[in-house]
């Protein structure tokens, strides 16, 4: 996508506009996400900075309710055990899988966000091993805050959600994707069905030596 096209689908928004007005949104209207705008917005999520260069981020588009509703309940079912092993009651635990599932199936997209290790360096000491990936987990945040902001500047609301990170071969074998993708994140999406309330200023902590 050229500079031009990617101004144009942003409609030439500004960046503190774009800060400002994303925020996590849950509740959408049935309206689908053109394919431009998702477009857009992954093109902005592989702009951010990455390990040796190495873009280890590998996004699944989810449009079909079939594919939402898998999606949703096969990470359901780990969550359900996982609720009954922490001891939560059986009427708690099946009112949040119930909603948990509605919200999956009732967002017009979903882009879940996996990671593919196999690029970075490889180490022999453990320590490393895992700090090499733990940089490669660092740039997913910072590609999902681009993704997310670039959703905001279309007029786009979306959520991050956790779920994947708890159980990522359900999540990959539930979308049959590559044995090499290990799924971390999934943003629902949609245009807000009511506009959201300014996030209230938040005070940084910062020292300065």
């Amino acid at each position: 996508m050229n500079k031009q096209t990617f101004n144009e689908n942003l409609g030439n928004f500004g960046l503190a506009d774009a800060l400002i007005q994303r925020r996590s949104i849950r509740i959408f209207k049935k309206s689908p996400v053109p394919k431009e705008s998702v477009d857009t917005a992954i093109h902005a999520a592989l702009l951010a900075p990455s390990p040796h260069g190495t873009f280890p981020w590998r996004f699944c588009v989810i449009n079909k309710k079939k594919s939402k509703t898998k999606l949703g309940k096969s990470m359901g079912e780990k969550f359900l055990e996982d609720m009954k092993t922490e001891g939560i009651s059986m009427k708690i635990r099946e009112n949040r899988y119930q909603k948990s599932l509605l919200i999956i199936q009732n967002s017009p997209l979903i882009i879940l966000v996996s990671l593919d290790y196999s690029g970075l360096d490889s180490y022999k000491e453990k320590n490393k091993q895992d700090n090499e990936n733990m940089m490669a987990e660092h740039s997913l945040g910072a590609a999902l805050q681009n993704l997310m902001i670039a959703l905001a500047a279309q007029g786009i609301g979306s959520v991050w959600r956790c779920a994947p990170l708890f159980c990522p071969e359900i999540a990959r074998d539930a979308l049959n994707l590559p044995k090499k993708w290990i799924p971390r994140a999934m943003i629902l999406a949609g245009f807000p069905k009511k506009k959201p309330t300014e996030k209230k200023s938040i005070k940084p902590r910062v020292l300065t030596r």
